[in-house]
């Protein structure tokens, strides 16, 4: 393959519980720190993201006033991606036409904080006077109050921000959209309808609501150590995704290439039985490697999600078991950063793509909780100098969504090619 048709991520940016700066990632992730605190309002454990100062990173620091903290979060990490990438505002500006944006995007809030007018609007029965509401009070709601709501808002200033004018729109796809965002751009590319995207993902601190709709299907972990289930966080995650030969036409030497994805979805997923949802994964384990061309033994490493949902996690780890030689290094990065909603499988990438650059392999968190103990090749402590060379990345969520990427490190493929 040539390095016009390899696609590669050339950067990647993240703002998440654990730090915003590359080396703070690294540094948590390889002492094995978890950065996720009890909030003394609320009975949940999160995550949110510890940088203050996240305005530095806004191209345009008078939108700020009109962003949500989700937007923030967004366009910060796509700065800093774009910084990892070595890609200047001129370069950007070249046949900005053809650089894009694909972004995932999720509803960062609910109707709380817009409830006051319809409130006021009561009349003495408790109903709406949907009169009164269209008379007056409709002028009581914010001025900004709809973009929160809008599932494109962080994706379009992302292009705003940095004057991308090709092809450009949201994936909704729940947590799953970061991941997607990453092989959408990667087919677009390889179809001709780009040449360079800015993808991923964002999420702002999770609302009433969010834990109110989590809590009620049982997925949503409780303060009680025991209790499994989603621990939510913040984060804001961001990748370039270009042609190696552009990547290289810079000197970015780190850059991962993007050999297989693969996406589906499972309907009802949490009242499949063990044994069809087991069959499920185990099925798309096989189409992405059937995609790359790989046999199971060639795959150096798998990070699974392990979000805390018994049954989803039981899944990936009998499936990781079946498919995959019993000497793959299984990783799991969500018991660091949370699960951080529309943001969730862009984080699990995130730190799958550290790995590789970093060449080091860091240890899974709270392994007595996890299934197949002792069967599984969990690893126990931070590897430095791994020698890893091909990762498969997979995200399943209680929405049903399941998406992989195969990465493999450029570093590796040159020296293949060498040989």
């Amino acid at each position: 393959m040539s390095e016009i048709d390899r696609i590669v991520i050339s950067g990647i940016g993240a703002l998440t519980p654990l730090g915003a700066d590359i080396n703070e990632h690294l540094a948590a992730h390889q002492q094995g720190e978890s950065c996720l605190r009890a909030k003394h309002e609320l009975p949940f454990l999160q995550g949110d993201v510890s940088e203050s100062n996240i305005k530095q990173w806004i191209p345009d620091k008078k939108s700020c006033r009109m962003l949500t903290r989700q937007g923030l979060l967004g366009i910060a990490s796509a700065t800093l991606a774009l910084n990892q990438a070595q890609l200047s505002t001129s370069e950007l500006a070249e046949q900005d036409q053809l650089n894009g944006v694909i972004y995932g995007a999720f509803y960062s809030q609910g109707v709380l904080n817009a409830a006051q007018p319809y409130l006021n609007a009561l009349d003495n029965s408790d109903a709406i006077d949907y009169q009164a509401f269209g008379d007056r009070h409709y002028r009581e709601f914010p001025p900004l109050w709809i973009l929160p709501r809008l599932p494109n808002t962080t994706g379009g200033q992302i292009s705003i921000q940095y004057g991308l004018r090709g092809l450009s729109y949201s994936v909704v796809n729940g947590p799953a959209g970061g991941m997607i965002s990453v092989g959408e751009a990667l087919e677009c590319i390889q179809d001709g309808r780009a040449r360079r995207f800015v993808t991923g993902a964002s999420e702002m601190d999770p609302t009433i609501e969010q834990l109110f709709a989590l809590d009620q299907l049982g997925v949503l972990a409780k303060q009680t150590p025991s209790k499994a289930g989603l621990t939510i966080s913040e984060a804001g995650v961001s990748f370039i995704v270009e042609p190696l030969a552009l990547a290289q036409s810079r000197q970015v030497s780190n850059s991962i290439e993007l050999v297989a994805y693969e996406n589906s979805y499972i309907p009802h997923i949490l009242t499949l039985s063990e044994a069809e949802l087991e069959q499920k994964v185990r099925a798309h384990f096989l189409r992405t490697l059937d995609k790359a061309e790989l046999s199971p033994q060639e795959i150096s490493a798998i990070q699974l999600t392990m979000a805390g949902i018994p049954a989803l996690d039981q899944s990936e780890a009998k499936a990781t078991q079946q498919v995959f030689s019993a000497t793959v290094q299984v990783l799991c990065a969500t018991d660091y950063s949370g699960f951080a909603l529309g943001a969730a499988a862009a984080t699990n990438l995130f730190y799958a793509c550290l790995q590789l650059q970093h060449q080091y392999l860091a240890p899974v968190l709270n392994q007595a909780k996890k299934p197949l103990i002792g069967q599984l090749n969990y690893q126990q402590k931070c590897q430095l100098d791994a020698g890893i060379t091909t990762l498969f990345c997979h995200h399943i969520d209680h929405l049903g969504n399941q998406v992989s990427l195969i990465l493999r490190t450029t570093a590796h493929h040159l020296k293949q090619e060498l040989i």
